[in-house]
């Protein structure tokens, strides 16, 4: 019984709570099978030269977001004109659209699609490439680290111009994650019950029922 109880209370536990303990491995494994990123890069050439070419760059971006241009517009726009990958370069140097982590061949770009600063324009990052640029527009599945936001969206300033500011998650889009700690309380429950269940088999083949039954007589 008190066996039972025990059980009872650690699934109450993990149900009503995040699990404290959470194995950074398996954290890991679930952050690159279940975020998405939405990307855009410039690429300009790996010499010195490209280099000094995104450093500039970035600093007109940062210009342009400051006269009340909207990041995004500003990023996409600059990519299509100067990026040097002609495969996103007409799409504003979009790599991808909620991007899965390791769909970018580069592994500098698809770290960057993961760690980067939300909403900020990064870099220069070298690849096996060249030098970039690169600015996460959305990335959902990581709002714990992103302080609970997801994306940048535009908010119009009284002077003309927009502002770009996070936000959260939009309540009106359907959620296609599963948050880790609901699949880790589903795991939890059946490992408690499989335990449990092995706990009572046990108990009842540790019951002689010759004697039982000799007793209830």
């Amino acid at each position: 019984m008190l066996s039972l109880l025990a059980i009872s209370l650690l699934i109450v536990a993990c149900g009503a709570v995040k699990p404290p303990l959470v194995p950074r491995r398996l954290y890991k494994d679930w952050v690159a099978l279940n975020a998405r990123s939405t990307t855009r890069h410039i690429m300009r050439p790996r010499t010195p030269a490209g280099r000094q070419e995104c450093i500039a760059l970035k600093t007109e971006l940062a210009a342009a977001q400051a006269a009340g241009a909207f990041v995004v517009d500003a990023f996409a726009a600059a990519a299509t004109d100067q990026s040097a990958d002609a495969d996103s370069a007409p799409s504003g140097g979009l790599l991808g659209t909620r991007l899965r982590q390791g769909t970018c061949t580069l592994p500098e770009l698809d770290r960057a699609c993961f760690c980067s600063p939300l909403g900020r324009v990064t870099g220069p990052l070298e690849t096996s490439l060249g030098w970039h640029l690169v600015l996460v527009e959305e990335r959902i599945g990581l709002e714990m680290h992103d302080s609970g936001m997801s994306r940048v969206v535009r908010a119009p300033l009284p002077s003309g111009g927009v502002d770009s500011v996070l936000a959260p998650p939009d309540d009106d889009e359907p959620n296609e994650l599963v948050a880790p700690d609901v699949l880790l309380n589903v795991a939890g429950f059946f490992a408690l019950s499989y335990v449990g269940g092995q706990a009572i088999g046990s108990w009842a083949t540790s019951i002689d029922l010759e004697t039982v039954a000799s007793a209830v007589g």
